[in-house]
């Protein structure tokens, strides 16, 4: 039988938010006594695992070690599922390999918990991402939780201007607050100002604003260490006597770049002083002895 003819049961990814019941729903999709891992702490040979039992991996979204679970997925030939509380987090070499799925809308944890406590408000998170967080500044009207939200996630200042610039026009406060709060005070009071110097009375689409890349500088420096293709480069870079010697070519800010590591610093050696004695002073000691 050719490596051909081996048939391969694509791995599955589980998406959905805390409470839609992920775990649950991906038990269905192997036996009754799975191996269950945690995607930041695998640490288990695969090779004692029955293909009749399948794998689970649970909350890939938080910092996966992904070379362990490309691993399974490459030569595990049972089924896998993935579970992740949205693609985003997901490492897209894992999510290419993938079949995904979603777990659902409906949120049991919070059924259960109105079955205990009806009366009990929705349960919100503070966590927003740069876009959902200037989405709340300048549409909201409730300045005080703007200024709660910019307290909680600390967004960085150029971040949030670049937004302002994008979608209104920019007014004095904002403008005082760009040319003279801004790294001069305390970050608190940066934001205490910045949310109440607009309403939040913006009615249109939000645009995101355009930043230009940065030119990358590994074509220079391969051409500075003599080497005309990038590609080529890196490969060179794989000997470790052209690191040694590219390492003396670089200044430590490159070296970091092409991942050379840190050159050795010199130690700083104290001068030798020479005291200039005197005339009388070499007198006197010549009668000592």
């Amino acid at each position: 039988m050719g490596l051909t003819n081996l048939k391969r049961i694509r791995p599955i990814l589980l998406t959905g938010k805390t409470g839609t019941g992920k775990s649950t729903k991906a038990k269905t999709f192997v036996s009754d006594n799975p191996v269950v891992f945690y995607a930041n702490d695998i640490g288990y040979d695969i090779g004692s695992v029955s293909i009749d039992r399948g794998i689970i991996i649970e909350d890939i979204h938080i910092k996966p070690s992904k070379e362990e679970i490309l691993l399974i997925l490459r030569t595990y030939q049972g089924q896998v599922v993935i579970t992740s509380i949205n693609e985003k987090d997901v490492p897209k070499t894992i999510m290419a390999m993938c079949q995904i799925k979603r777990a659902g809308s409906t949120n049991y944890l919070e059924e259960q918990i109105k079955t205990v406590a009806p009366r009990s408000e929705k349960p919100s998170s503070l966590e927003r991402n740069s876009f959902d967080l200037m989405k709340q500044f300048l549409k909201c009207r409730d300045r005080d939780k703007v200024r709660e939200l910019l307290h909680f996630n600390k967004p960085k200042d150029y971040s949030i201007l670049s937004y302002l610039t994008a979608n209104i026009n920019i007014p004095p406060r904002i403008t005082f607050i760009d040319g003279i709060v801004k790294r001069k005070w305390h970050i608190s009071y940066f934001y205490d100002l910045l949310a109440y110097s607009f309403s939040g009375h913006l009615m249109g689409r939000i645009n995101t604003p355009q930043w230009t890349p940065y030119p990358s500088r590994v074509p220079y420096l391969s051409r500075k260490l003599g080497v005309k293709e990038p590609k080529v480069l890196h490969q060179l870079l794989e000997d470790e006597d052209f690191r040694t010697w590219a390492r003396t070519k670089l200044n430590n800010s490159d070296s970091r770049l092409l991942k050379l590591g840190e050159k050795k610093k010199r130690k700083k050696k104290k001068p030798i002083t020479i005291k200039q004695k005197s005339i009388f002073e070499y007198g006197e000691n010549k009668n000592e002895v």
